[in-house]
């Protein structure tokens, strides 16, 4: 079980950058920010029937916390902090 949360690439969320920490575009339903110890850049993650990708890092974002994004910050705040079960997809 995994604390998740959401964020954007607003200034509140992310400090406006707008590449992740893999210099990739984040995408909804698809990029994730992980503890990178726990698991690597590259990693695929199922959280209900999404398969993410750990493409970023998060200063807050420490063991079993997961971020997820979202489009925009309305969505990201709307997810706010919730226990999910999540999975490695290999």
């Amino acid at each position: 079980m995994f604390v998740t949360t959401g964020y954007c690439i607003c200034e509140e969320c992310s400090g406006g950058f707008d590449l992740t920490y893999s210099g990739t575009v984040p995408q909804a339903r698809h990029t994730i920010s992980a503890d990178i110890t726990r698991f690597p850049i590259g990693t695929r993650l199922m959280i209900h029937d999404i398969i993410y990708t750990v493409e970023d890092i998060g200063s807050n974002v420490i063991g079993e916390h997961i971020d997820i994004y979202y489009d925009n910050h309305e969505d990201a705040v709307a997810h706010g902090k919730q226990i999910e079960e999540v999975f490695m997809v290999e």
